[in-house]
């Protein structure tokens, strides 16, 4: 019975059914993709760390302590990471480098490639220098040419083509060097007041777990602020970077899934709603509700399993050709085996979805009367409560699908309330249309307007689906292309003479009038010098910070580099108590200012007592002032302020900031910088950010276009729904054509009437759009929340121009029927 009736409505059903191909197919692909780069990195989590453990510390690590952590070993390896210039000889300039001094024979698991292949062997042999291949492409050197670090002058061994385990994330933004750790030593860069970092690697290979090997080491010492890491931390610190860009696409494929399942529950509803007089004929023959409920149930099961099946296909397609197409680029081996379980975990939830939502209309089939057979125009009842169970059931099923995108509750209960804000924010202006122009519309107005304005609320309106489809799919959209600007917008330097875009550290007190004096023969401007000092926080209101309630980890494991002045800079505005400009005495309580981000984590406030550890000597200090600073601006901003007197004699250095005009002084200035002072960084911001921008770019070009599938998902039900409203304009069409309208009178009544619907859904969606813009630019980037203007104008044209145009490509042949034809009964 199920496939005899739906003979004359598959193609309708069909094209219903394409509408949650998109969201199982965004749901297998994201799902499946962070499966598979789970499984590669379980598969490699140690070649990613090098090592069974990794001992990190800001300081040097001593003799004694090395000896002892050798005795948990089998081999063990040093290595001293710090930034520093390199120059390369004669002449050939300078670069920015991340130096790698290593001793032993890390990485212990994994491979170093080098050409020529035995480079890395050579350089614990002989000494030397390993550098990246465009490096040398860079500066036209070549194997055997030298290059200066610090006080001594190097051999260029080769290049590594595949690099040992990183394990500074400053690394990132910086070409890396390798050289022997007694060079790096001779070079005299490794002052105590240098920007080095501290690791020892160890080879444990029949080891405890991963928990109970950093705590044996925490226990044995005690009175260290080291940092362990394990392959197993590697591995979930991978997967949390993940994580988060997957909940944004989760979020995109949960919405694109959502309004694929209402499209076919108003495909369902459409249909059976045509089907009453079968139905009432058939309970006049005898045949109980539920049976000719569960006709109609297999038809929409059927329907959603043929777009499940579609969509998980789809979503196979994707997840291989994103691996194939990356494969090259990735850091670890992954397959191209489509993750089988998760595929039939999220076709199934998705199928689950559909049929959910099916049910919302196929209930009502059950208060079908035989009488109905009788009454021309019965169409389906059913009340609100009668149907709060199914409701339940799926905003249940909603949330378990969320959940399975974030494991935190919370989050996954807001995502499925944001969507059911967005979906009744839509249905209410849907309704609000309909009750208005019901009164709105009035007599004198003109016919033609009066008529496509009446449409919107007459029987067999397509206002609601209509909106929902068109107006959902432009919010999300909008929204995604608004949120790009805004990251973009975030990293702009090019914002005033007053923003840096080049950083000189680690200059030293008696250095920085040198630095100057450079800067001012080059016409460069000083716009910042700010003393900083390392230190860490000890204790919160007399408790220590490791055992203090509420303080997170991070904070007791973090080293910050404070600064001490007297004033606020332009980035900074005090929010409460005052900021103390009077000379202190460290002996006594000295007055702290706080960033308001990290008081509100440490849940601290005015009067509030810290102990802080400046390097060894405790400093007692009270909160006196809060500060907002805007990060969002590369000026130099700091979590705690002190007054003048109390961190001059600490051990520090210099922070000075410039703005170069072009490269090429840049490039001069850090030239000269390393020849008057080897020791002194230069971070050129404007390269760092342009890679930045390079990969969000990417990230957004993949953001925009899975966020398509959620455009994807809502065209099937703009189809489907001119598809459906098209009988009824069919009979108003030849109705009007009978009593002496013009065919283009009927299409300027259908042009009225598709062109207020999608100026209705343009503008819900838009207005939707600017106001998650706002919440985004409010709360989260800490930027102007106006958005760009042409962006929705643009945004809100191309949807009414998809409305009318859709609207009249389907409606095309309404009036081309005769109006004999309603004289006949045709139609």
């Amino acid at each position: 019975m199920a496939w005899r009736d739906s003979r004359s409505q598959r193609t309708r059903l069909v094209i219903f059914s394409l509408a949650i191909v998109s969201g199982i197919a965004a749901l297998t692909a994201i799902h499946s993709l962070k499966r598979s780069v789970e499984r590669g990195i379980g598969a490699e989590a140690k070649a990613l760390l090098g090592s069974d453990l990794q001992v990190s510390s800001r300081r040097a690590i001593g003799s004694e302590d090395i000896e002892r952590l050798s005795a948990m070993a089998t081999r063990i390896s040093r290595e001293i990471t710090f930034p520093s210039m390199l120059r390369f000889l004669p002449d050939g300039g300078a670069r920015l480098m991340q130096v790698r001094g290593i001793e032993g024979e890390y990485p212990f698991y994994g491979k170093v490639e080098t050409r020529p292949a035995d480079a890395w062997g050579r350089l614990q042999r002989e000494g030397g220098i390993l550098l990246e291949p465009a490096l040398l492409d860079q500066f036209g050197a070549k194997t055997g040419d030298e290059v200066e670090l610090g006080g001594i002058q190097l051999r260029i061994l080769g290049v590594v083509d595949k690099p040992a385990p990183r394990g500074s994330r400053f690394s990132g933004f910086a070409p890396e060097a390798y050289v022997r750790l007694a060079d790096m030593e001779r070079s005299g860069l490794l002052g105590k007041n240098s920007m080095s970092s501290h690791q020892v690697h160890l080879e444990i290979p029949d080891g405890p777990p991963s928990r109970e090997l950093k705590d044996r080491v925490r226990e044995n010492f005690p009175k260290t602020s080291w940092r362990l890491e394990t392959p197993e931390d590697r591995r979930e610190t991978l997967g949390d970077a993940l994580d988060h860009f997957q909940r944004f696409l989760g979020l995109i494929a949960l919405a694109s899934l959502a309004l694929g399942a209402i499209g076919v529950a108003g495909a369902v509803h459409a249909h059976v709603a045509r089907r009453v007089p079968t139905i009432a004929i058939l309970r006049c023959l005898g045949c109980p509700g539920q049976v000719a409920f569960a006709i109609y149930f297999v038809q929409a099961a059927a329907l959603g399993l043929l777009g499940a099946l579609l969509g998980a296909a789809l979503g196979i397609g994707l997840q291989t050709g994103v691996l194939a197409f990356f494969r090259d680029d990735l850091p670890i081996s992954i397959g191209l085996t489509p993750e089988w379980k998760v595929v039939a975990q999220t076709t199934a939830a998705g199928f689950a979805v559909c049929c959910g939502f099916a049910l919302l209309p196929l209930l009502k089939i059950r208060r079908v009367s035989p009488a109905a057979t009788l009454r021309n125009g019965a169409s389906l009842q059913g009340g609100v409560l009668r149907l709060l169970p199914v409701y339940g059931l799926l905003v249940g099923l909603m949330v378990m699908l969320a959940h399975a995108n974030d494991p935190n509750w919370k989050r996954a209960l807001a995502m499925v309330g944001g969507l059911a804000v967005a979906f009744l924010v839509l249905v209410g202006v849907a309704k609000a249309l309909m009750s208005v122009t019901r009164r709105l519309v009035g007599a004198r107005w003109p016919y033609l307007v009066r008529q496509g304005i009446s449409n919107l609320h007459r029987p067999g309106n397509q206002t609601l689906l209509f909106l929902l489809s068109l107006g959902l799919g432009t919010f999300l959209l909008v929204t995604v292309l608004l949120a790009g600007n805004l990251i973009n917008g975030k990293l702009d330097i090019s914002r005033g003479p007053g923003s840096p875009n080049l950083y000189l550290i680690d200059v030293q007190l008696d250095q920085e009038p040198g630095v100057r004096k450079v800067m001012e023969q080059q016409g460069l401007p000083v716009l910042e010098s700010s003393p900083m000092v390392t230190m860490r926080i000890e204790s919160v209101r007399g408790v220590k910070v490791r055992e203090a309630t509420g303080v997170p980890r991070w904070v007791a494991r973090r080293e910050f580099r404070s600064t001490y002045r007297d004033f606020l800079n332009d980035t900074e505005t005090l929010v409460a108590g005052e900021l103390a400009t009077e000379p202190a005495d460290r002996e006594e309580v000295v007055p702290l200012s706080l960033e308001e981000g990290i008081a509100n984590d440490m849940k601290v406030g005015l009067g509030d007592e810290l102990t802080i550890d400046v390097q060894g000597m405790p400093i007692r200090t009270r909160v006196s002032s809060i500060r907002r600073v805007d990060w969002s601006r590369f000026n130099l901003n700091f979590f705690m302020v002190f007054p003048p007197g109390v961190l001059e004699d600490a051990p520090g250095f210099h922070v000075v900031t410039t703005r170069t005009p072009d490269a090429a002084a840049s490039g001069e200035l850090q030239r000269e910088l390393a020849k008057q002072f080897a020791n002194v960084t230069a971070i050129d911001l404007t390269l760092i950010l342009e890679t930045v921008h390079d990969i969000l770019g990417k990230i957004s070009t993949v953001v925009t276009v899975l966020a398509g599938f959620t455009v994807l998902a809502g065209l099937p039900i703009l189809i489907g729904t001119l598809l459906n409203g098209r009988d009824v304009r069919l009979k108003e069409s030849v109705l009007l054509r009978t009593l002496g309208a013009s065919a283009s009178q009927v299409r300027t009544i259908l042009t009225i009437e598709y062109a207020a619907l999608g100026i209705l859904s343009a503008l819900t969606g838009v207005l939707l759009a600017v106001a998650a813009n706002w919440g985004l630019a409010t709360y989260i980037f800490k930027v102007s929340p106006w958005p760009d203007a042409w962006l929705l104008v643009t945004a809100f044209a191309a949807a009414t121009g998809i409305s009318v145009a859709g609207g009249l490509a389907l409606s095309r042949g309404v009036c081309n029927h005769p109006p004999l034809e309603i004289l006949r009964g045709g139609v």
